[in-house]
């Protein structure tokens, strides 16, 4: 497992991709569980309905293994989806435990509340690093442009948000 994390670690830092995890269905539940277990976590800090941790618990994962699988049957790359999608939800779950989880502990920690400038810049950078990390993997295993990848992954942040925000509805 210690194995398993280092290459999560060295794809964050941009060092490995995804063809450098082996197409295991176990893998890819193991690093499912992961990034669950993570969103668990970080739910608990936040004060939101059933029904947006339903969502972030079910629906996340599942609209997440989806368009990672469209976005590689448009490429012609399906085969590379085991280990595209465990390396999406494990570095996932390491940037989660790693760097979102300290991060919301320290903005609100100091008092912050969510609409402050200090949260937004903080949720920025957050993005920023998805953005990056999940677009590079998107760009290896489609052999495609990192712009490309950071398009794809950039839209379902968009989407995905989007359809928090319906969740979440007016008001909230």
């Amino acid at each position: 497992m210690q194995q398993f994390l280092r290459i999560f670690l060295d794809i964050v830092l941009w060092r490995r991709g995804p063809q450098d995890l082996p197409p295991s269905a176990t893998l890819v539940w193991l690093t499912l569980v992961a990034y669950v277990l993570v969103s668990i976590v970080q739910l608990l800090m936040l004060d939101d309905s059933a029904i947006v941790w339903a969502f972030f618990l079910i629906a996340d994962p599942l609209l997440l293994a989806a368009w990672t699988w469209l976005v590689l049957k448009v490429y012609g790359r399906t085969e590379r989806f085991q280990q595209t999608i465990a390396a999406v939800f494990g570095t996932g779950a390491l940037l989660g435990l790693g760097l979102y989880l300290p991060l919301q502990l320290l903005v609100t920690g100091l008092g912050f509340g969510a609409e402050s400038t200090a949260a937004q810049v903080v949720a920025l950078g957050l993005v920023v690093v998805f953005a990056l990390v999940t677009g590079r993997i998107i760009k290896l295993a489609t052999d495609s442009s990192l712009f490309t990848g950071i398009a794809v992954a950039l839209t379902y942040f968009i989407a995905i948000n989007t359809l928090v925000g319906m969740v979440h509805g007016p008001g909230n």
